[in-house]
Formats: C-alpha cells, sequence, structure tokens
C-alpha cells in the first residue's frame, strides 16, 4: 500500500520594511527558492511562512495608524501567492494582515493551494472561513518589548480545520501555540499536521522548541513551525525574532531546525503522514482523555460553577493577640 506523505519547505523570513510592495517581491523570491526542485526533481507540496509576514511585525506600539496595511481576501497578496502557487505548482501557507469586508481586522493565515485557489477553513459548526484568524491576541510585556494586538485585531472565533494533501491540518498563530486546548480541538475535528505560525521574541526563545515537543506530544499530529529571524526596526525601535522554524514529528521530536535569529533560512522535510495513526494506535492518548474534567474546565473558567475558597492561613504568632 502507498504511504501518504507531504513535502514542506519552511521559510524563515524576517528584516521586512515598510516597503510593502518590496517585501512581497522578497517574499516571493524567497518562496520560489524554497520551491527548487530537490534531487528527484520534485517541488513540495507546501511552502509555509511565518505571521503577519507581508508587513514588519507592527503590534509594539500604537502610535501610527497601521490599519492601511490591512487586506482583504483576495487582495494583493491573495493575487501574488496564487500566482506563484501556479506557477511553481505548490501550495503556499503565509500570515497576513486581513480585513473583512465589513471592516473587521484579524491576524490570519491563509492557504493557498497549487492551483491558486484560497482555500476555505471549516469551523467545528460546519461554517467556512477564508482564513483561520488568531484566536488569543496577546496584550503583555514580552522581555523589554510591550505588545498589543488586542488593539489591532479582532480575534476569530473558533478553532478551524482544512483539507488539503490527502490529510487535514489545523493551525495556530504564535500566542495561540501556549493554550493546549486549541490543539486539542483540532485534533478532534480531525487535524492530522498543524501549522505553528509564528513572529515571536525575547523570553518566549527559552521554551519555544520544548513547547512545541509537548504539544506535538499531546495532539499527536506533525507540527510545522514557521517563525519570523533576525531584527527587524520599526518606529525606531529594533526588534530580534529569534527563528527555530522547525518541524516535529506526532511523538514530539524535532526532526529538522533552522538557525536562531537569522532571516531568509530554508527548511525542506518530507512527512510520514501515515505516521500520525500509527502513534495514536500505540499510545491512545484520546482513549484516555476524560471529557467531563474538559467540561469543568470550562464550566469553571465561565465562572457557572465556583472552586471552593482558599482556605484562610493560619495567624502568625505575632499575629495572635494574647
Amino acid at each position: 500500500m502507498t504511504s501518504r506523505t507531504l513535502d514542506v519547505a519552511i521559510v524563515q523570513a524576517g528584516e521586512l520594511t515598510e516597503d510593502l510592495l518590496g517585501n512581497l517581491a522578497r517574499l516571493a523570491a524567497l518562496v520560489r527558492t524554497a520551491a527548487t526542485p530537490g534531487d528527484d526533481g520534485t517541488t513540495p507540496d507546501l511552502v509555509v511562512l511565518p505571521e503577519l509576514i507581508t508587513t514588519p511585525y507592527f503590534c509594539t506600539g500604537h502610535d501610527v495608524d497601521r490599519t492601511p496595511w490591512a487586506q482583504t481576501i483576495p487582495g494583493d497578496a491573495t493575487d501574488l501567492f496564487g500566482g506563484l502557487a501556479r506557477e511553481l505548482g505548490c501550495a503556499i501557507a503565509f500570515g497576513m494582515f486581513e480585513r473583512t469586508a465589513h471592516h473587521v481586522t484579524h491576524n490570519s493565515v491563509v492557504l493557498i493551494d497549487a492551483t491558486g485557489e484560497v482555500l476555505t477553513w471549516r469551523t467545528p459548526d460546519g461554517g467556512g472561513v477564508p482564513a483561520y484568524r488568531k484566536l488569543s491576541l496577546p496584550a503583555s510585556k514580552v522581555g523589554d518589548v510591550d505588545i498589543d494586538e488586542k488593539y489591532h485585531f479582532s480575534p476569530g472565533q473558533a478553532p478551524a480545520t482544512v483539507d488539503a494533501f490527502g490529510t487535514r491540518l489545523g493551525c495556530v498563530i504564535c500566542y495561540d501555540r501556549t493554550f493546549p486546548e486549541y490543539w486539542a480541538v483540532a485534533r478532534a475535528l480531525g487535524a492530522e499536521v498543524m501549522l505553528a505560525i509564528v513572529s515571536s521574541l525575547g523570553t518566549r526563545e527559552d521554551l519555544f522548541l520544548a513547547e512545541l515537543q509537548t504539544r506535538a506530544l499531546e495532539s499527536q499530529t506533525w507540527i510545522i513551525a514557521a517563525n519570523r529571524g533576525g531584527p527587524e526596526t520599526l518606529n525606531g525601535v529594533t526588534v530580534d525574532y529569534f527563528g527555530l522554524s522547525c518541524v516535529v514529528s506526532p511523538s514530539g521530536e524535532i526532526v529538522a531546525l533552522a538557525p536562531a535569529h537569522r532571516a531568509d533560512q530554508t527548511l525542506r522535510v518530507t512527512l510520514d503522514l501515515d505516521a500520525v495513526p500509527a502513534r495514536r494506535a500505540s499510545f491512545p492518548l484520546a482513549r484516555d482523555r476524560r471529557p467531563n474534567v474538559l467540561r469543568l474546565l470550562a464550566d469553571l473558567t465561565a465562572g457557572t460553577v465556583r472552586a471552593a475558597p482558599l482556605p484562610r492561613p493560619a495567624a502568625l504568632p505575632s499575629e495572635v493577640i494574647g
């Protein structure tokens, strides 16, 4: 029986500028390089780029209105990558700043197939959306860098999956990766491969690979992680994105890894998709999951049930009145 495989190229792009047309031209050149036929004469099935990669990462400030950078789907970016996909005969996944027809903005990932068509992502209720939209938007300090995506975007409504290459893919965007429930839902929806589309920096580097390895082990999916790499300057501030784009197996092993803090790096890996059901059969985590515990977590988070209050600490001797 023929095994199922997925030939993937990851482009660790970075060092983007405010020249948006120049960015697209540079990305196109990188995609062409990544899609160069290998020793066996084949091109990859899929080329994957990082989060918000058609622009510099702009969520480190509020002083400049970046709304004009948002694009519709279809739009200039999808037209460019759609043409590239047709020319090269491979699919392309990339992160972008999306503006809907109702002028709602999202941090999104688009998947374009080898015919140049934008694929539809399916939500758990059976609906369709043109992109996976980031669910959790950070507003916090990472090292000495202030991040506020809540100012720039609206969150997506639910995890979503897309069928392609004889398999089903899920997605997380950057901060989403830290929420195990998103991975669990994608797996429950049938995902065998997860795209982790990232622009990560600072202290998040310390546990980046370990976190992805853990998520792969938990979800028993292949992970294709594309992170921005290298220093990038916007509004007079330079931020260094740590790269480390990688592929992680369903058992949590790193099978390919790009260098740290460097832009314009590529990885090429062939995934054995049949390793996913094999791993799930040999280590049946889904069988042993406790849905009642997940329901309890949801109820506690929503406040529909309450945890018992913490006991009051015993008084210290100096607090006892004698």
